[in-house]
């Protein structure tokens, strides 16, 4: 088993430990450090839509009310050829699923990023579809990609490879790394 594949697994046994109530706790930590961070962004980079994800099980959950007070749009990821774009939905969100089905096509000025690991220099491994590397491969945001995780999803050790794009910072449910260089 590689080493990507051990951390997966390892990750993914840590988080289905993390109760229901622990997940919306450290997901409300989480979220207000995100919403800090990008109200600070803005001061030098108008923002005017975020990339946010559907969280899929074990992943940082939203309050979408939370985000009602700030002026920017949403988008959201949908299936597109081999990879992701993002859409400006044009419907509700669906309650189950990762995928938006309807919307206008727009390129979010910063994405949020989930993964499975993050590395305190700005690499993660996701769970191994490719889609967010796919996408950063051929697209920069203007802004740049925010990793949010959990404090237990900080690994190091592995070896970043030649398609794994670097996160610019990375927001836990306790902090904010800044991933220099």
């Amino acid at each position: 088993m590689s080493v990507k594949e051990t951390l997966r697994n390892d990750i993914k046994h840590v988080l289905r430990g993390l109760s229901a109530e622990e997940i919306n706790r450290k997901s409300h930590l989480l979220e207000s450090q995100l919403l800090q961070y990008l109200a600070t962004l803005e001061n030098n980079f108008p923002l005017s839509v975020v990339g946010l994800y559907l969280p899929l099980r074990g992943e940082p959950r939203w309050e979408l009310d939370r985000w009602a007070e700030f002026p920017w749009q949403l988008a959201y990821p949908s299936p597109k050829d081999e990879g992701m774009h993002f859409l400006l939905p044009t419907e509700p969100l669906p309650r189950k699923g990762h995928w938006v089905g309807e919307g206008s096509e727009c390129e979010p000025d910063v994405i949020v990023v989930p993964g499975l690991v993050f590395t305190e220099q700005g690499f993660r491994i996701g769970r191994g579809g490719g889609f967010y590397d796919r996408l950063l491969a051929n697209w920069k945001p203007k802004v740049g990609c925010v990793g949010v995780c959990f404090d237990e999803q900080l690994r190091e050790g592995f070896e970043p490879e030649a398609h794994d794009k670097k996160m610019n910072v990375i927001i836990t449910d306790s902090r904010v790394i800044e991933c220099k260089g």
